[in-house]
C-alpha cells in the first residue's frame, strides 16, 4: 500500500470517528477497505480525495462531545473478493448499538461484501446498515457518486439520510447456484461489453466503458449468434411483456432510476427493465448518445417496462453481467430467471436518492 492511500485511509477513519450519526445511540462504523480501489490507483486522484477530506475536517464546525460511544473497526480487503472474517463479530453485533458497515471501494468490493452478508441470518442483517462509499471507477451502485455528499452523510451533520431496504436481485441459472444482484443483471451486448472492458483493464486503465462499446458494436455477433430469444417479465405474477424475438440487451434493475458503466442511463426513470431489439451496425452506433443520456425511451425496438420477476430462453451461448461480473452462459444453462426480493438488507440512504435525479 503507497504512502499516499496509507494517508487517505488514516484520514477517513478520523472523519469516522467524529460523526454525528445517530447522536442517540452508541454507534460502531466496520469500515471496509479496499486499497486496490480504481480511485486509489492513480496518486493523483487519490490526492484530490485527501484534499477533500482535510477540507471537510477543517469545515466542521468544533461541536460539544456526543454522550454516546463511538468506535471504528477497521477491515483492509487485500482482493475485489474479501474473505468473511469481518461477519463474526456482525453476528453478535448489540441490538443496542447502531452497527453502520462503510464499504469504501468499487462496485466489485461492494458485491463482495454484501453477498458475503447475505449469509448472516436474517435477525443479524436487519440489525446492520450499509453505506457504499464511491471509491471505484463506476460507482454505479454507491449511495451517492458524489464524494462530498457522501462525507456530508457519514458525517451525520449535512445531508439528510435515512435508512432504507436494499431490495436484491436473484440470479437463477439452471443446475447453479444462485446469484445476486445489487444493481443491474443483463444478457447480451452489454454484458459482452463489460467482459471486454474487464479483459482490457491492463491495458486501457480508468473508465474505458465507451471504447469497449465501439468495439463490441463491431465484434458483437462473430462471438455470440442472435437468434430470437424468449423472454417473459411479469409484476406480482400478472405477464408484462411476452417477446419472442431477436435481442442485442435484456437488462433488470432492482429499482428504476439505475446506471452501470459508470453513469450510463439504461434505467433513466421508474421503470427496472430494458429490452433492445436487434438492430444493424450503424443503428447500434446511433442509439450510444441516447442510451448514455438516458434518452431512449420511444426509440425503435426499445422497449422499458417494469417487473419483479423475468424468464429468459435461449438456444444460443449468451453472455451474462451481474454489476460487472460476467459469466458465459451455455443452452443448457437455461431458462435462465431473475427475480426482486427482500433479503433484509438495509443502507443508509441520502434522501434525495429517493427522488428522480436531476437531470
Amino acid at each position: 500500500m503507497t504512502g499516499v492511500v496509507e494517508t487517505f485511509r488514516t484520514l477517513l477513519v478520523e472523519w469516522l470517528e467524529g460523526s454525528r450519526l445517530f447522536p442517540e445511540k452508541d454507534l460502531h462504523i466496520d469500515l471496509m477497505f479496499n486499497p486496490m480501489a480504481g480511485a486509489l490507483r492513480h496518486r493523483r486522484q487519490t490526492l484530490v480525495l485527501i484534499a477533500e477530506l482535510m477540507k471537510a475536517k477543517a469545515a466542521a464546525t468544533i461541536e460539544r462531545p456526543l454522550q454516546r460511544r463511538l468506535s471504528v473497526s477497521l477491515w483492509t480487503l487485500d482482493a475485489v473478493t474479501p474473505g468473511n472474517a469481518f461477519l463474526a463479530p456482525l453476528r453478535t453485533a448489540n441490538a443496542e448499538t447502531e452497527r453502520l458497515v462503510v464499504v469504501a471501494g468499487g462496485d466489485g468490493t461492494s458485491r463482495s461484501v454484501l453477498i458475503s452478508a447475505l449469509s448472516l441470518e436474517r435477525e443479524a442483517r436487519e440489525r446492520l446498515l450499509f453505506f457504499r462509499l464511491p471509491l471505484g471507477t463506476g460507482n454505479d451502485a454507491a449511495e451517492t457518486r458524489d464524494w462530498a455528499t457522501a462525507l456530508s452523510v457519514l458525517s451525520g451533520r449535512g445531508a439528510e439520510f435515512r435508512g432504507q431496504t436494499l431490495p436484491v436481485l436473484q440470479v437463477t441459472v439452471r443446475g447453479q447456484t444462485t446469484h445476486f444482484s445489487f444493481n443491474i443483471a443483463s444478457v447480451g451486448l452489454d454484458a459482452f461489453v463489460v467482459d471486454l472492458t474487464n479483459r482490457m483493464k491492463s491495458w486501457f486503465p480508468g473508465n474505458s466503458y465507451s471504447l469497449m462499446v465501439d468495439l463490441a458494436a463491431f465484434f458483437y455477433e462473430f462471438f455470440v449468434r442472435v437468434v430470437p430469444t424468449t423472454l417473459r417479465l411479469s409484476q406480482g405474477g400478472v405477464t408484462v411483456l411476452d417477446w419472442h424475438d431477436k435481442i442485442l440487451l435484456a437488462a433488470m434493475g432492482t429499482s428504476g432510476y439505475r446506471t452501470y458503466g459508470a453513469g450510463k442511463k439504461v434505467l433513466p426513470d421508474q421503470d427496472n427493465f430494458c429490452l433492445a431489439g436487434k438492430k444493424n451496425l450503424f443503428s447500434k452506433l446511433a442509439y450510444r448518445r441516447p442510451f448514455y443520456e438516458g434518452l431512449h425511451r420511444g426509440l425503435d425496438g426499445i422497449v422499458l417496462a417494469s417487473g419483479d420477476a423475468l424468464r429468459v430462453e435461449s438456444e444460443v451461448r449468451l453472455p451474462l453481467q451481474m454489476d460487472g461480473e460476467v459469466l458465459w452462459l451455455e443452452p443448457s444453462d437455461f431458462p435462465l430467471t431473475m427475480a426482486i426480493a427482500d433479503q433484509g438488507l438495509r443502507i443508509l440512504s441520502p434522501q434525495a436518492r429517493a427522488r428522480p435525479p436531476q437531470t
